[in-house]
Formats: structure tokens, C-alpha cells, sequence
């Protein structure tokens, strides 16, 4: 009995609190599973697992190698040489390459070097992905903005149209002031259809980025409660060049090629390999009785190897190995230009918001202050319809564009995390 009232209070609990939570969908969960989801992280995460088994590979060029092999022979008779029309022949070798030049080592580094660079171009590609979240997250909350404002200016139209429809009807104001505001209403419906559709098509584009379906009334925008704020380009010019991902790939790929210049060199030293080698040649191998025509031999090898003269094909290899790591070198210090210029653009952009946001606000404080005392003027028979009209164009601009200031901060402020690659 007890366990009955129980359920029958959770289920009046759920039902007075208008059905079941779900967890809300903040910027940081979308991101979240947009590069969990997604196919394009998913592909430079497997070109990051391909650079990972090279690594792999090269690591094996420090350890010996090991063969064995064995063959049967059946001719039709013997041979010139006295080879048996039947024999077979078991042989094994361990062969080692104890000296290269530093051949493996500078390669292995070289190796490194880029996976490491791989592993930065995923974090890059992971970034952008986030800051498209981040932007059609905001869309979003834009054009909702822009909804309520939209919807805010149909009724305005709407209660003024019945006003001077009364009027119309008493003779006070001719039947083209009707039309006048009739016009204008119809133009606002049009605007607000416009805008939900915006609405709908940047849920699409965000579902896209998430790779899952978005439920719009889960959405979390309350990181836009407030304003963020910011600070001199100084200040984020060491975080900026310390934490970007393309640069540090760029830093990653200088470093392979400054150790392939390196193992470039190793055709200008000697080789030195060793190789212990084992055979059993048998003859007639298919007669017990013949097991003692049998040859058995152990060989062990110490080779010492140096090129003097490759027609200078040697050479040639580490000047170009030299002009591949002066190419990474260039476009190093090109991109760091680039992003300093971006930088104290982005931080000028969000400068330039912020003013636009305080007279945006102030134009709305004066635009809500001349729509009251344009209606008190129309209530009195002082003002007309174009006053009336003009008023609500005013209030309904106004507020357009307190919205589009507004987000143009968080649009400048998304922008410079992810050049900090802050996300």
C-alpha cells in the first residue's frame, strides 16, 4: 500500500511539473558531440592512427631480422654440378644493421615530429568545428531574438489598427489611414514569417554541425546572459602564439624536416651490418639411409660498406631536405603576421560592438519614450497615423538592432576563442 502512494505521488509530481526533464543542450554539450559525431574528425583521426603505425614501422628498423626458408627439389635425374634428382635445403638468418649514418634515428625523429603535427591538425580541425557550433548556436538565439521583436511589432500594428479602425468608423480619420497601417502590418507578418523561418533553418544548419537531431525547446542560451569581456591584443598575442594548432603543426613539420636534413647525411657515412646465417643442404632427403649425405653450414658476416661517388645524386638530397625545411621556416613566420593581424582585427571588431550595443540600447530607451507620447497624442486627436506608423517603425528598428549589436559582441567574442583556440 505504502509503495502505491508512492508511485501515484511521483506521477502527480511529474504531471504538475508539465512532464519529464531532459537535460538541456548548452554551447559546451553541442560542441561535445559534434566532434564525437562527426565524420570529418573522424577522418583526421585516422590519418593521425596512419602516422601513429609509421611510427611503428621505423621503430623497426633498430631491431634485427630474422628468415627461414626451406626448399624441395625433384628432377627428372642428376645434374652436370652432381646434384641429386632429390634434395631439399633448410636455411635461417638473423641480419642486423648495426650503423647507418644515423639513418633510423633522424628518421624515427623525423617520424615523431609529424605525428605530433597530426595530432595538432586534429586539434585544429576539432577547433573549427566548435566555432561553428558556436556560430549557429548564436544564429539561433539571434533570429529568436529577432522573432520576439517581430512578434512585438505585429501586435503593436495590430492594436493600432483597431484604434483607427474605430476611428475610421466615427468619422474622426478618413479609410487611407486604415490602409496606411493595414500596409505596414502586412509587411510586419511577412517579416516575422521570414525570421521563424530563419529560426528552423539555423536549428537545421546546428543539427547538421551536432550530427544529431536538435530539439529546439532543449536549448540552453543562458551563456548569453552576459556580456563577456576582453582585453588589450597584448595581452593575448603569448597565449595566441603558444596555443595555435596550425602553427604548432607548422613547428612540428620544421622539425621532421630539420631531421631529414639530418638523416639525409647518412649516405656520406659507411654501413656496418652483421648477418649469421645457417643451411642443411640434404641429398636424396626422401632415403633414411641417406641422411649422411647431408651438408650442413654456419656463416657469420661482418660487412663494412661506404659509397665515395653517386655522380653527387648525395648531395643534391640534403640541399633540397634544406630548402623543404626553409619553406616550413617561411610559412612560419607568414602565419604568425597573419595572426597577429586577425588578432587586433577580431579585438577591434568587439571594440566597435560594444559601442554599437550602448547606443543601440539608448535609441531604444528614446524610441520606447516616442511611441508613448506619439499614442497619447493620437488618443488626444493631435498626432496621425504617419506619426503613429512612424513611431512603431522607429521602436521595432530600434530594438533590431539592440539585438544585432548584442550578438555581434558574442559574434566577435566566439571569433577571437577560437583564434586563442580557446573552445
Amino acid at each position: 500500500m505504502r509503495k502505491n502512494i508512492c508511485i501515484l505521488f511521483c506521477t502527480l509530481v511529474v504531471l504538475i511539473s508539465g512532464g519529464p526533464c531532459f537535460a538541456a543542450e548548452t554551447l559546451g554539450s553541442l560542441q561535445t558531440s559534434a566532434c564525437e559525431n562527426r565524420d570529418l574528425v573522424k577522418r583526421y583521426q585516422a590519418d593521425l592512427d596512419i602516422l601513429v603505425q609509421e611510427e611503428t614501422k621505423v621503430r623497426g628498423e633498430f631491431l634485427p631480422s630474422l628468415d627461414l626458408g626451406y626448399t624441395l627439389n625433384r628432377l627428372n635425374h642428376d645434374t652436370a654440378i652432381g646434384e641429386n634428382r632429390e634434395n631439399d635445403t633448410f636455411s635461417g638468418a638473423v641480419s642486423w644493421n648495426v650503423f647507418a649514418g644515423f639513418k633510423d634515428y633522424y628518421t624515427l625523429k623525423s617520424v615523431q615530429s609529424l605525428t605530433r603535427a597530426g595530432e595538432f591538425r586534429l586539434d585544429l580541425i576539432q577547433q573549427d568545428i566548435r566555432l561553428n557550433v558556436a556560430m549557429d548556436f548564436l544564429g539561433i538565439y539571434r533570429s529568436m531574438e529577432n522573432l520576439k521583436v517581430a512578434e512585438a511589432a505585429v501586435k503593436l500594428y495590430d492594436d493600432r489598427l483597431r484604434q483607427i479602425e474605430l476611428k475610421v468608423k466615427v468619422g474622426v480619420l478618413k479609410r487611407t489611414d486604415f490602409l496606411k497601417v493595414k500596409v505596414e502590418m502586412d509587411n510586419a507578418l511577412q517579416t516575422r514569417r521570414r525570421v521563424a523561418a530563419a529560426v528552423a533553418a539555423g536549428i537545421n544548419r546546428l543539427a547538421f554541425e551536432v550530427g544529431k537531431p536538435i530539439d529546439r525547446t532543449e536549448l540552453d542560451f543562458s551563456i548569453f546572459n552576459e556580456l563577456p569581456q576582453t582585453g588589450p591584443a597584448e595581452g593575448y598575442q603569448p597565449q595566441l602564439l603558444a596555443n595555435r594548432s596550425d602553427l604548432n603543426a607548422l613547428k612540428m613539420a620544421f622539425a621532421a624536416a630539420e631531421a631529414t636534413v639530418s638523416a639525409s647525411k647518412a649516405s656520406l657515412y659507411p654501413q656496418a651490418d652483421l648477418s649469421l646465417g645457417y643451411s642443411s643442404h640434404t641429398r636424396d632427403a626422401f632415403f633414411p639411409e641417406s641422411f649422411e649425405n647431408s651438408d650442413d653450414e654456419v656463416r657469420c658476416q661482418a660487412v663494412i660498406s661506404m659509397n665515395l661517388f653517386d655522380g653527387m645524386k648525395k648531395y643534391a638530397v640534403t640541399r633540397q631536405a634544406r630548402l623543404e625545411q626553409q619553406k616550413i621556416k617561411f610559412d612560419i613566420r607568414e602565419l604568425e603576421e597573419t595572426l597577429k593581424t586577425e588578432l587586433e582585427n577580431i579585438l577591434l571588431d568587439m571594440e566597435v560592438a560594444f559601442d554599437n550595443l550602448e547606443v543601440a540600447k539608448t535609441g531604444t530607451v528614446e524610441a520606447n519614450e516616442n511611441l508613448r507620447i506619439t499614442d497619447l497624442a493620437f488618443a488626444q486627436g493631435i498626432g496621425t497615423s504617419t506619426d503613429v506608423l512612424d513611431a512603431i517603425f522607429g521602436i521595432s528598428r530600434a530594438r533590431f538592432n539592440q539585438v544585432s549589436a548584442y550578438t555581434e559582441v558574442f559574434d566577435s567574442h566566439f571569433r577571437l576563442r577560437r583564434l586563442l583556440e580557446d573552445f
